[in-house]
């Protein structure tokens, strides 16, 4: 009988035990804040790593991250905890569209850069379109290309052209902007050095035919393709890095740096109280800056970016420590105005 009775209470303690634990589990569980973000197509990477995610998890947050070029954003807003664009002018847009849940919390940067080839470069090298500074970074000179541009320059036309002798004009390919922040920031580019010329702004753009909406989508073809797709593509500086520190650079694939360039601030916009938690831990994590700078982007500290930046060696070029012949980037009403603009040429 004694024994019976210790049985009993021992399988009592058992559940209770048992109930207890599952009561911690489910506590656990419910104390994870679920969050839903949009964000630009070259923060997939970013997103996708099992370490952000841990960070994330630490902080008591799981998320889900879709993509979306940074200007299609303003059209998808609902039901998102936070937005992350490619810029300032482009969160400025969303919260203007949508009440944020606070001020708008700039997370890391980026340059505009062009992923191009070595022999390429050496093309327009000969063309008078492109030198090396005393750095070792290459830089595109893109008052040059466009004055180039106005006179039909095709490939095949610079002399001793072999590497890309094809019968297209010399433009950088780019995505819409309309739909993509770093062609938005391109258009910006063009309007300067133009002068405001917006017909001839939109020609570049005409010139290029169908293009894609988000800044991820022409990188992986630039890999994927090589000059088969374009010998010219507009991206981040941060897109040829990620993949860089991953995958050492093929067959001749190099940065080259526009001049004038734009040092794109990658902003995030919080709609919820939720999101604005998550802003705000992007932006002063030391891991998590850490971590978006091994994804390529350059932290908000530029010594936590150095070592980085150091790793990659993209042919005979080097990245550059300081962004030189960067313009301002343009607030949201002047390039609101300037997209309006250019797509009514498009039109």
């Amino acid at each position: 009988m004694r024994r019976t009775g210790v049985l009993i209470v021992a399988v009592v303690a058992l559940v209770v035990a048992g109930a207890l634990v599952g009561h911690l589990i489910g506590k656990a569980r419910g104390g994870t804040t679920q969050v839903t973000l949009l964000v630009g197509s070259e923060k997939l990477g970013f997103f996708a790593d099992p370490a952000v995610r841990a960070a994330f998890d630490r902080h008591g947050f799981a998320y889900r991250a879709d993509a979306s070029g940074s200007r299609d954003m303003v059209n998808r807003l609902d039901g998102y905890d936070l937005a992350f664009p490619g810029s300032l002018a482009a969160a400025q847009e969303l919260a203007a569209r949508r009440a944020p849940a606070g001020d708008p919390v700039t997370v890391f940067s980026s340059p505009l850069a062009v992923a191009t080839f070595t022999p390429i470069v050496d093309v327009l090298q000969t063309a008078g379109l492109a030198s090396r500074d005393g750095t070792g970074v290459w830089r595109l000179d893109l008052a040059r290309l466009v004055e180039r541009h106005r006179t039909g320059l095709l490939w095949k036309q610079i002399p001793g052209n072999a590497a890309y002798p094809a019968e297209r004009k010399v433009l950088v390919s780019t995505t819409h902007p309309q739909d993509s922040n770093s062609a938005a920031m391109y258009a910006a580019l063009l309007d300067s050095v133009t002068k405001g010329d917006v017909a001839e702004v939109a020609q570049l753009f005409a010139d290029q035919g169908a293009v894609d909406t988000t800044s991820g989508e022409p990188f992986e073809k630039y890999l994927l393709q090589g000059s088969n797709f374009a010998p010219l593509v507009l991206i981040y500086e941060a897109q040829f890095v990620d993949h860089a520190t991953r995958t050492a650079p093929t067959g001749g694939q190099t940065l080259i740096y526009p001049t004038p360039t734009v040092m794109c601030a990658h902003t995030a916009v919080p709609f919820t109280e939720a999101g604005a938690k998550v802003a705000k831990l992007l932006q002063t994590d030391p891991g998590l800056q850490r971590l978006a700078a091994e994804h390529g982007f350059r932290a908000l500290d530029p010594a936590v970016s150095r070592p980085v930046l150091d790793r990659v060696r993209p042919g005979d070029a080097r990245l550059p420590e300081l962004i030189v012949g960067a313009v301002p980037a343009p607030d949201q009403t002047t390039l609101h105005t300037l997209l309006t603009k250019v797509e009514e040429k498009l039109a």
